[in-house]
């Protein structure tokens, strides 16, 4: 609305005709214990989105040094209890306008957004809503119930007892027709299934306001109107929920409260469903009476009925005209919500209903908000509802849960490991202990640098970039910092790749015969497992920094330029004096070093010769012909491990930035 000198105000909340009891759906009720008081409060009012003079800008080109303008100036309020729709052709900028509502969006934007009239505080909006994206991005080897109780643990406050969680996972899944697939992996559910589940996995905090983009995206025409209908009674519940919706049925069109209408950026409708119509005919678009109005205004968006958006967009003053809010929606919307009823009594639809949780209150302040503590006092970010520890503790559960049905990431691993392991132990059987196989046993020592750095790099860089959806949905919707997961996952994958490490390493070092000393043999194993896990953090790094295709492609560039300088080629005195400095940073040289002097260094005795002549039968002659006298296994690890720090660390920055890019 805008008073007499144009400033705008925010609009009076506009009730809707409520349905009769007797179409209504019958909500969930909690039993009357102590258990109903451990979650619920009271509702506090419902919540109104505002925004004014929102435009966002993208950069362009090789050099981004073009500008192009996405959304235009557009206004806008989406009020509380209403069931809100954000249409309009491909390009218009529905989903551009979703990301800024949502908070999803933040770089390139101008306007201001506010709730109830007054400027949106970030920390406090996003806790009390939630973003369900149009792909679900659920973790396919988990459960159902194993997916609820997660982010039960992750999103409910640490001090709500066990029970009262599992009551709640219950009564949620229930509501929403999944309880008899609870024991079903996500991997196997219908679409339908899919996006409920997503619903009910935010549903757990029970957000006040609610973004969906697409929801009804590659479901069929009931399982689309089951769909809506939740989000239908969702809103009834007293919740903002605002989607992006393409080309709905008349029958599903009609069962939203509120449209808001986009072309080229800007807005040209904003008002009920039963309003648009009228509306259009005021400026001679009369649609068909057998005719879809939503696609009318597809169409007339498009401009196949001519040059309508620029007269459109000046009717509703670019969305700040309220008018045709007033015109409230009829009984064909009422016909619409009962045949879908009958649909889900009858059987041909899985019944739905929203559960009947109160809100939190939304009314605390900024200050109260940053900093929460649980009932044992313990002090943790307000960001999330756990504490750092707490998170980590449970994202390394879910990620050994993961891990352990895992066949290609976990199981195959291991199976690789071993075969060539037997392979190479049976290739090069006993050479360790002759000196006329000193040469055999220095190329199985390069192989095994080799073949333990590009297992572990590629395992994680094919494995890594899928999850980026599944991590950039949950950290975004506050389930967990991205540093825990990032630790969690470091330190979950960590004993499987040494497993398989050692696996290979023993295998073959007792099948080509290397010295049988103690100390020797431990040598050997730690500079095997640094080699793997450094190996493994140059391929998170590469997982964070680029999708599957590029990181394969990419991948060996990591290796290459120090597999030259690695001592095996070409040993350091015999390459040109401007370039030896690139063997002192090659991590393949530290590796490969180490392990050379696990098996030939310290001293090691006259090997036995049983050929005419062997060249090498002192270890200590040989390492001289190599160029690594001067080598201290050591340093060999100091490296290592410095630069396995080094690299966990930036490939945090690159997954850091990587989200926030794709944001």
């Amino acid at each position: 609305m805008m008073d007499q000198n144009g400033s705008a105000q925010q609009p009076s909340i506009l009730r809707h005709l409520k349905r009769p009891d007797s179409l209504r759906l019958e909500l969930l009720t909690i039993p009357e214990d102590s258990v109903r008081n451990s979650f619920i409060q009271e509702s506090p009012a419902e919540i109104s989105l505002g925004f004014r003079n929102v435009s966002y800008t993208v950069q362009e080109g090789i050099f981004k040094n073009r500008r192009k303008l996405l959304l235009r100036s557009v206004n806008g309020d989406f009020i509380g209890g209403e069931l809100t729709a954000i249409m309009g052709p491909s390009g218009a900028g529905k989903t551009t306008l979703m990301n800024i509502l949502a908070g999803y969006t933040t770089t390139g934007v101008t306007g201001t957004l506010s709730v109830n009239s007054k400027k949106r505080n970030e920390d406090l909006f996003r806790k009390q809503s939630c973003y369900i994206m149009q792909d679900d991005n659920l973790q396919p080897l988990l459960t159902v119930n194993e997916a609820m109780h997660i982010a039960a643990h992750l999103k409910l406050n640490p001090g709500t007892p066990l029970e009262n969680k599992k009551l709640k996972i219950k009564e949620i899944l229930e509501a929403l027709g999944l309880w008899q697939y609870r024991k079903i992996r996500t991997s196997s559910l219908s679409g339908g299934q899919r996006k409920r589940l997503a619903i009910a996995l935010e549903l757990l905090k029970n957000p006040q306001i609610m973004f969906f983009d697409e929801p009804t995206s590659g479901l069929d025409s009931s399982t689309t109107k089951q769909c809506v209908m939740l989000l239908k009674q969702l809103a009834q519940e007293g919740r903002t929920i605002v989607c992006t919706i393409h080309q709905p049925s008349a029958s599903v069109f009609e069962m939203f409260d509120h449209l808001y209408a986009l072309s080229d950026g800007k807005c040209i409708y904003q008002g009920s469903i039963k309003g648009l119509v009228p509306y259009l005919s005021e400026s001679n678009l009369h649609c068909p009476s057998y005719h879809n109005p939503a696609d009318y205004l597809l169409e007339v968006a498009t401009g196949e009925h001519g040059n309508q958006t620029d007269i459109l967009v000046n009717r509703t003053a670019n969305g700040l005209n309220c008018d045709w809010r007033k015109t409230q929606r009829d009984t064909i919307e009422l016909q619409s919500l009962e045949h879908i009823d009958k649909m889900m009594k009858n059987g041909l639809v899985t019944p739905v209903r929203a559960p009947s949780i109160a809100f939190p209150s939304f009314s605390k302040s900024p200050i109260e908000s940053r900093k929460t503590s649980d009932p044992k006092g313990i002090c943790y970010d307000g960001h999330y509802s756990t504490s750092f520890f707490k998170q980590l503790y449970i994202l390394i559960k879910r990620t050994f849960l993961i891990l352990s049905r895992d066949k290609t990431l976990t199981i195959s691993r291991i199976l690789t490991h071993i075969t060539i392991a037997l392979f190479l132990g049976t290739l090069y059987f006993g050479i360790g202990k002759d000196a006329s196989n000193v040469l055999n046993n220095f190329n199985f020592i390069f192989f095994t640098v080799m073949f333990l750095m590009m297992t572990a790099m590629n395992c994680v860089i094919t494995t890594f970039p899928s999850e980026m959806p599944i991590i950039i949905r949950e950290n975004f919707n506050r389930w967990y910092s991205l540093k825990s997961y990032y630790l969690a996952i470091s330190i979950a994958d960590m004993p499987v790749q040494m497993f398989a490490t050692l696996l290979y390493a023993v295998t073959t070092y007792f099948m080509t015969a290397q010295p049988i000393e103690w100390y020797r043999i431990f040598l050997f194993l730690n500079m095997c497992i640094l080699i793997s896990l450094v190996a493994q953090g140059f391929g998170l790094f590469i997982g964070a920094s680029m999708d599957l295709k590029n990181g394969v492609i990419f991948g060996p560039f990591f290796l290459l330029p120090f597999i030259i300088f690695s001592g095996f080629f070409v040993q350091l005195y015999d390459a040109h004096p401007y370039l030896q400095w690139l063997f002192h940073i090659s991590y393949i040289k530290y590796g490969f070093e180490g392990l050379m002097l696990s098996v030939f260094g310290y001293d090691r005795a006259k090997m036995p010769c049983n050929a005419d002549y062997c060249h090498y039968v002192y270890p200590k002659k040989f390492l001289e012909q190599v160029d690594m006298t001067d080598a201290v296994y050591a340093h060999c690890v100091l490296f290592l491990v410095g630069i396995l720090v080094f690299v966990r660390v930036i490939a945090f920055i690159a997954l850091y930035i990587q989200i926030r890019r794709r944001r």
